[in-house]
């Protein structure tokens, strides 16, 4: 009994997707993509191809990538992922040459920011002094000679009463 050929190819092409994928997570692109064929030699299969042209994708290719996608696209024509393959690599082709300098430039400010915060919550609040207290200078004080105040023998102005002096009484006996 002899296999089907659809099922022979089934199997061949179940195998050197299993190898690609095996060599691709090894990070071996190109010799994973040489699995499907090298040069002009693509796959007649879809699935090889669809494979072929996602490592191509991933290994940052572009150009070839997108030649490899429209192709998929004209060979099934309902293949979404194609279509959506085509659209985002076209619009990276579009993006500005500056635009690469972005995820640098915003990776720049996160860790500046990163910084800050932890340098400050590293140095915690200042601890609070206390004012330092210093010692007035000594001066020794100029010491004028003190008059003590002259006793007034009379009030200046004696209030409105008057008591009798006890040499001024009469005594009725």
């Amino acid at each position: 009994m002899t296999a089907a050929p659809a099922r022979t190819d089934a199997i061949s092409t179940s195998l050197r997707l299993a190898k690609s994928l095996d060599l691709a997570k090894r990070g071996q692109l190109k010799a994973a993509q040489s699995v499907f064929g090298l040069g002009s030699q693509l796959p007649a299969d879809p699935v090889e191809l669809h494979a072929l042209a996602a490592l191509v994708t991933k290994e940052g290719d572009y150009t070839r990538a997108l030649q490899l996608w429209r192709l998929l696209l004209t060979r099934v024509p309902s293949h979404s992922e194609a279509r959506r393959m085509m659209d985002a690599i076209e619009l990276w082709q579009m993006r500005p040459a500056w635009y690469g300098v972005i995820p640098w430039v915003a990776g720049a400010v996160g860790a500046l920011i990163v910084t800050l915060i932890f340098g400050a919550l590293l140095s915690g609040p200042e601890p609070s002094r206390k004012p330092e207290v210093t010692a007035p200078a000594v001066v020794a004080p100029t010491v004028a000679p003190t008059v003590p105040p002259a006793m007034p023998t009379e009030p200046a102005h004696s209030p409105g009463v008057k008591f009798p002096s006890p040499k001024s009484k009469k005594t009725n006996r």
